[in-house]
């Protein structure tokens, strides 16, 4: 074979590789891209304009009964689609997208708290997105718990506002220094213990030779001791024991005759 045949063999080889190579390029683009179009980005448009652009791409748009807060999309607004964006996402003709609304910012409100604790409280406001404050603990019966917050509820607030709380207490009892109870009887102590607030829980008796019935000889708390209506008393009072002897009479003596 010539050296001029064999150029054309190569010529024409060549030739039928362009021709293979774009007929490929036009059946791909006619029958996948064809029918395939870049995702569009409906985000932030209104529900009228999105349908618009899938309308005029063939696509179909549902729109979803959630709704999401958003601070940038306003309310009745696109703020989610189910498929990305881009020129490297496709979607068919025919396909369905589908979207949500956005429900406009979220809206935060102090929540009541009166009457609550504050670990409750710190729950609650942790759900609510909002954080605790200052808590300030105040003598006010006979309520028990939270009696106000600041800023006060119900107030719209941004999200992590801190909300600082006044919480009642019990005001505590007035605390006496334990007095010296020994050697005094106990019909004494008990109305002067019990006009102070203070209780005597428990009496205890002991025998104790050479100290009379109703007699304290052990106190607990010790004189001294911080005492308070809360803490309770406890004495001992000395008792005559019982031995249960009980004495003979003695037999009369005989009489002595002479």
């Amino acid at each position: 074979m010539s050296s001029r045949g064999c150029l054309v063999n190569v010529v024409f080889a060549f030739v039928l590789f362009v021709a293979f190579g774009f007929s490929t390029y036009v059946w791909f683009n006619f029958f996948v891209r064809g029918k395939s179009l870049p995702t569009p980005n409906l985000i932030g448009k209104s529900v009228a304009d999105a349908r618009a652009i899938c309308q005029d791409l063939g696509v179909d748009l549902a729109v979803t009964t959630g709704r999401r807060n958003s601070d940038k999309i306003p309310v009745d607004h696109i703020v989610w689609q189910s498929r990305e964006t881009g020129a490297t996402s496709l979607i068919k003709r025919g396909a369905t997208m589908r979207v949500e609304l956005s429900a406009g910012p979220l809206v935060l409100r102090v929540p009541e708290l009166d009457g609550q604790s504050p670990r409750t409280a710190l729950l609650r406001l942790g759900q609510q997105n909002l954080k605790l404050g200052i808590i300030t603990y105040a003598d006010a019966p006979p309520a028990q718990g939270i009696v106000a917050e600041e800023p006060p509820k119900g107030t719209v607030v941004g999200a992590q506002t801190p909300v600082s709380l006044l919480v009642s207490v019990t005001p505590a009892p007035m605390s006496y220094v334990m007095p010296d109870l020994i050697d005094h009887a106990l019909a004494d102590v008990r109305p002067y213990l019990e006009g102070h607030g203070l209780v005597v829980s428990t009496v205890k008796f002991e025998a104790y030779p050479g100290i009379a019935d109703g007699v304290i000889i052990r106190q607990y708390p010790l004189r001294g001791a911080p005492v308070s209506a809360r803490d309770p008393i406890t004495v001992v009072v000395s008792k005559q024991e019982e031995t249960g002897i009980i004495e003979q009479p003695q037999p009369a003596a005989a009489p002595v005759t002479p």
